[in-house]
């Protein structure tokens, strides 16, 4: 809620930049703690579960995700988030508290990310602040979200599957170059599917309608 509060109050370029600049100070700081403090870089996580334990643990966690998404979409929540995305200025004006309701579901988001690390520790064995803060991480999530559809709850999750696949290609075959093909992949998913995959499903179910209401009489 306090990265929510300095953060929220910009939009646009600045608050990415500014979401970057966040991270990697948190990162230093870390950092800085680890080496001056603690005498060591890292921690070990040695937990007795399996790989299987952990993939049950993050599907139910997804079905959590899906869950509080969908009360959220029928909820007063929900439609000021609506009003918000079209036009903060009219949000406000319709007496809308734009900052509450922002930075409500920026603690909501961030506590199921918290969990995911949680349940993603052990599978990583060593975690240190290099790989928490990870910039690379997240922007292969932005990118999985955008190519599936931002727009909708389902949307991200068409959007994993391929580009997991793909990544997984790219950093085995190309180590080199990976931020560089990661890059021409954003590129290539903004300029040819801005809408993602579910503006795709969604053009495709109404063209047929949109042509029948456009037949004269």
């Amino acid at each position: 809620m306090l990265v929510g509060l300095s953060t929220l109050r910009l939009s646009g370029v600045y608050f990415v930049i500014f979401s970057f600049g966040l991270a990697e100070l948190i990162r230093q700081l870390v950092t800085w703690f680890e080496v001056n403090v603690s005498g060591s870089v890292g921690r070990y996580v040695f937990i007795d579960i399996t790989q299987e334990s952990i993939f049950w643990h993050l599907f139910a966690l997804a079905v959590l995700v899906f869950l509080v998404g969908w009360l959220i979409q029928r909820s007063r929540l929900g439609l000021a988030l609506r009003v918000i995305g079209d036009d903060e200025t009219v949000a406000r004006h319709c007496g809308i508290d734009t900052t509450r309701a922002k930075l409500l579901l920026f603690a909501i988001s961030a506590a199921f990310m918290t969990l995911t690390g949680a349940i993603m520790a052990p599978r990583w064995t060593y975690l240190d602040p290099t790989i928490a803060f990870n910039p690379v991480v997240s922007f292969q999530v932005l990118i999985m979200a955008l190519l599936g559809g931002a727009h909708r709850l389902w949307g991200p999750l068409l959007g994993v599957i391929p580009l997991t696949l793909l990544f997984e290609v790219l950093g085995a075959n190309f180590p080199n170059y990976f931020s560089i093909l990661l890059g021409l992949v954003f590129m290539l998913i903004v300029y040819g599917v801005p809408n993602g995959i579910a503006g795709l499903v969604e053009r495709t179910k109404l063209k047929p309608f949109l042509l029948q209401t456009r037949r004269p009489a």
